[in-house]
Formats: C-alpha cells, sequence, structure tokens
C-alpha cells in the first residue's frame, strides 16, 4: 500500500487528504451510484432507515422506522418522557 496522499478534488474535501487507493476506491463507488464523492460520504454519514420496519413494544403495530416517533406521540403519548 502507498503512503502517497491525495487531496480530493471535489467540494468538501480540499482540506482533507486520504491515501491515494482510499480516495479512488470512494471516487470509484461514487461513479457507480451515479454520485459526487461529497454526496456519497453525506450519504455515509446519515443514517437511513428507508425500508425498515419496527415493531412498537406497547402495542404491536408494524411501522416504518423513520415514523415511528410519530406513532409514538399520535398513539402512546403518555409514555413519552417518563
Amino acid at each position: 500500500m502507498s503512503d502517497r496522499v491525495m487531496t480530493m478534488p471535489e467540494r468538501g474535501w480540499y482540506s482533507l487528504t486520504v491515501r491515494e487507493e482510499t480516495a479512488k476506491g470512494v471516487r470509484e463507488l461514487a461513479k457507480t451510484k451515479g454520485l459526487t464523492v461529497d454526496a456519497l460520504i453525506n450519504e455515509f454519514m446519515t443514517p437511513t432507515l428507508k425500508g425498515v420496519w419496527l415493531t412498537c413494544s406497547l402495542c404491536g403495530a408494524r411501522v416504518k422506522a423513520g415514523n415511528m416517533p410519530k406513532h409514538m406521540a399520535r398513539v402512546h403519548p403518555k409514555t413519552i418522557g417518563r
């Protein structure tokens, strides 16, 4: 593995240096997903709950993970903040 570092030319990467192999891998992954490197890193950094279903421990309802806070507030408002 090379110890050379490479500065990524895209927005948001101007001050971050990474190993050349890592930089090339990230760039290729972004390219295959049709994203910029900046958008790919932002995707990695934000928690995604798309398509994830949870079961409410209080009533057993199946709820999309992103909607669980709304479910708890609407269906079980007295349990919030205990």
